[in-house]
């Protein structure tokens, strides 16, 4: 009886490190690794576990308030002179009232602005949620097929089965953490801008290239918000997209090189969706 659990120990062990549990380690990673990052992409990052996070960049942006306030003055005055120096137009009533309707919306835009955000974030994730939906992880790798092909085509037998799936495996792992990160990397940036929102807004005031500023703020703060949608359809076609295997090869190898690319792939799509987005939709 003893005999036959030591036997049985080691006989698992032994297939452990054949290579064959890392072959279908990495599909099950990978998946469990695709679930985290849509749970992840779907928190506002001013509520729930997030929300102890959020009072601190509102501490944040109470205190460079003061300084908003005063650029927001100094903007308006800087727009106003210009307006009143211009030669070629005439300083008249209808421009003076505009100047100051300009003044009165961007006071309120900074005003509300931390206020809103948690809305904008909201609907992103709605919308994210949706695109999401009832989404499948269901890559699956056999592992043993993969396995018996690759120490059958080498003479290197169970010493390259075990290489190639422990590097697959650590290949896998990485790419998923890379979505992760990612992701995480797009709150960490959200965070970055927030509390800078009263400074960048009150240059509305000022208006011409100087406007430029808060033009540019608020572009960027939409594309990190909306780049969770981007996100979100690459996580969602992940799984067949990586089961769709193009490269049609009777090499073990070729194959396993084409799932690596296809997790490359989609690593550095999500990486790059803050780019995307800025080029397709102008942020």
């Amino acid at each position: 009886m003893l005999w036959s659990t030591v036997a049985g120990f080691f006989s698992d062990l032994g297939d452990f490190f054949s290579g064959k549990s890392f072959f279908e380690l990495a599909g099950y990673t990978w998946n469990d690794l695709m679930k985290l990052a849509s749970e992840v992409l779907l928190k506002n990052p001013s509520e729930g576990v997030y929300a102890d996070t959020w009072k601190q960049i509102q501490n944040i942006y109470s205190a460079l308030n003061s300084v908003a306030v005063t650029l927001l003055v100094l903007f308006f005055v800087y727009s106003f002179c210009r307006e009143a120096v211009d030669l070629h137009t005439e300083m008249t009533m209808e421009r003076t009232i505009k100047l100051f309707i300009k003044l009165i919306v961007v006071t309120n835009v900074m005003n509300l602005a931390l206020s809103w955000m948690p809305k904008f974030m909201g609907w992103a994730k709605t919308l994210t949620s949706a695109i999401l939906g009832e989404a499948k992880f269901g890559f699956y790798f056999d592992g043993v097929a993969v396995y018996d092909a690759v120490t059958g085509a080498s003479g290197w037998g169970a010493l390259v089965g075990f290489l190639t799936a422990l590097l697959f495996f650590l290949f896998t792992c990485v790419c998923g953490f890379i979505v992760i990160f990612t992701i995480l990397n797009r709150i960490i940036k959200i965070y970055m801008i927030a509390p800078f929102a009263g400074i960048a807004l009150s240059t509305l005031a000022a208006g011409g290239q100087t406007a430029q500023v808060g033009h540019s703020y608020i572009k960027s703060f939409f594309g990190y918000v909306l780049s969770a949608l981007l996100i979100a359809v690459v996580i969602v076609i992940s799984t067949t997209f990586i089961d769709t295997i193009s490269i049609e090869s009777d090499s073990s190898v070729v194959v396993l090189l084409s799932y690596c690319l296809k997790m490359g792939a989609i690593a550095s799509s999500v990486k790059a969706s803050d780019a995307v987005m800025q080029k397709a939709f102008g942020l």
